[in-house]
């Protein structure tokens, strides 16, 4: 594996982490009273601020766009981002943070299939393999393999966070490639806090956004899943797609449901039962089966 390559990875774990903590945050803002249509609305705009403070003082230049590709930009930010934080964040309230964190691990199925069938990636027996555990994984942890009874909210919620993020991933490894990872986030922020304003002000949830800006604690939490959960992840994670594709991105990002589930054992108390801990190990064998070098072609 190349240095730049093996940087790349350890990039995405680093995201998957911090996507990870998604659920301690989230988990203090329900405390609050908080919804996730409120929090959601409060960690994109915010986002959208720091990020455009940010490339006005120290690349301006970056904050030019080809007026075209907005057609790319709105989807990556109102479905890719906005809806998939929304959704992830109910999963994770209706579900636990562990539960809901693989179970938007189908995310790098379908990230892998629509890589090969659009972008033209080959499809190898290793990535079958890797296809199939993840599929295994998010059947285990969400009971269907085990005839383990959740909310069926929460595991709707969670899968299409997955396919929210799939369009996401995709868009960004093909159309929004050109850019540099900030302007990206800059963008996709800007655009998933448009769409989460409107979708806040027709739920009549805009009190509860002001209840989070004029409460100390809540804003701090609020700020914290920002700051790591999106802007830090995100970054991360944008920054890897210039090095490597999509699919094999995606699915060093399972990272994140053992991070999640390993920070809601300790800091919450969530547990889960023998098929959700067997989806985990299905998703780290995914994992670590992404990262082994390819067998060499013999000559002759």
């Amino acid at each position: 594996m190349k240095q730049k390559e093996t940087a790349a990875v350890l990039m995405v774990l680093l995201a998957a982490a911090c996507w990870g903590a998604n659920g301690i945050f989230i988990n203090i803002l329900t405390a609050y009273g908080v919804n996730g249509t409120q929090m959601t609305l409060v960690r994109m705009a915010s986002m959208a601020i720091l990020t455009g403070i940010w490339l006005a003082a120290k690349n301006p230049a970056a904050l030019k766009i080809d007026l075209r590709d907005l057609v790319w930009f709105v989807p990556a930010g109102a479905l890719g981002l906005f809806m998939f934080g929304l959704f992830y964040t109910y999963s994770i309230q209706l579900v636990g943070m562990g539960t809901a964190a693989v179970l938007i691990y189908l995310m790098p199925s379908l990230v892998m299939l629509f890589s090969v069938v659009f972008l033209h990636e080959k499809f190898t027996p290793g990535k079958g393999l890797c296809l199939v555990l993840s599929l295994l994984g998010c059947a285990l942890v969400s009971g269907v393999a085990g005839g383990v009874t959740l909310d069926a909210g929460g595991v709707a919620y969670g899968l299409g966070a997955a396919l929210c993020y799939t369009l996401q991933n995709i868009l960004l490894a093909t159309k929004l490639k050109k850019y540099s990872p900030m302007t990206n986030l800059f963008y996709m922020f800007l655009f998933s806090a448009a769409a989460s304003l409107v979708f806040t002000a027709a739920a009549g949830e805009l009190p509860g956004v002001a209840y989070i800006l004029t409460t100390p604690g809540a804003l701090a939490a609020n700020l914290g899943l920002g700051l790591v959960c999106s802007l830090a992840a995100q970054w991360l994670y944008t920054a890897a797609l210039k090095t490597i594709p999509a699919s094999r991105a995606s699915i060093a990002a399972t990272f994140e449901p053992v991070a999640a589930a390993l920070f809601g054992l300790v800091l919450f108390g969530q547990k889960m039962d023998g098929f959700g801990v067997a989806g985990i190990v299905c998703e780290v064998a995914a994992l670590v089966l992404l990262q082994l070098p390819a067998p060499a072609k013999r000559k002759g």
